[in-house]
């Protein structure tokens, strides 16, 4: 295998991570997320922590807000803008080094939006909302409720971060080389899908 980098975006509760540490294991090159995280954040001076959560939690607006509509808009968008543009710079450094290092698999953190499309297999993972919902309560001890909510406020961040850097939208399929759906072809066959194309893009480049 080439320096080939798999970038996987997922839904919440889709598996997506499952699916990433298994194709990483089965092709036997690392696997960075929770491990970029700390890269990064060793390599910046920021907090794991404050990387984390700027992927995956909002900005609390009400402490901007100042009863001009026109400021508030202004201070709402700096806010995120100076917050979230310091984790996707040391997150943007360290995913541009690990690509030149050598295969291996990123789950989420924009990557697919930094690497050159030339560089990467960009896969996105989808769920049906059932699968889903069960994935979450189960995993994380919460009723369906619970779950539900979570999976919302999630993939809205998810997606918020994904479009304020990317030129595409998350989940939409211009923004991907590739889309699976775990419910269809539950984790081992998403791995061995992806697997495959990987084998395709291989071949195409080397005729």
């Amino acid at each position: 295998m080439e320096n080939k980098i798999i970038c996987i975006g997922r839904e919440y509760g889709s598996g997506g991570r499952e699916i990433g540490e298994k194709l990483a294991r089965q092709l036997g090159i690392p696997c960075y997320d929770k491990l970029l995280i700390k890269k990064a954040a060793l390599e910046s001076g920021l907090s794991e922590e404050f990387l984390s959560r700027t992927e995956e939690s909002p900005i609390n607006s009400i402490q901007f807000l100042s009863g001009n509509p026109y400021a508030d808009v202004a201070g709402i968008g700096t806010a995120f803008y100076s917050e979230s543009q310091m984790a996707y710079n040391a997150e943007r450094t360290v995913i541009e080094q690990l690509a030149k290092q050598g295969p291996c698999v990123i789950i989420g953190r924009c990557a697919s939006a930094i690497l050159p499309k030339e560089d990467r297999l960009s896969v996105f993972i989808y769920a049906d909302k059932a699968d889903k919902l069960k994935r979450v309560m189960v995993r994380n001890n919460l009723t369906e409720k619970e779950a539900a909510h979570r999976i919302k406020h999630m993939d809205r961040m998810r997606k918020q971060f994904f479009d304020f850097y990317s030129d595409t939208s998350w989940g939409h399929a211009d923004s991907y080389d590739l889309l699976l759906s775990s419910s269809r072809f539950g984790t081992d066959g998403c791995v061995n899908m992806i697997v495959n194309s990987i084998k395709e893009w291989e071949a195409q480049r080397d005729e």
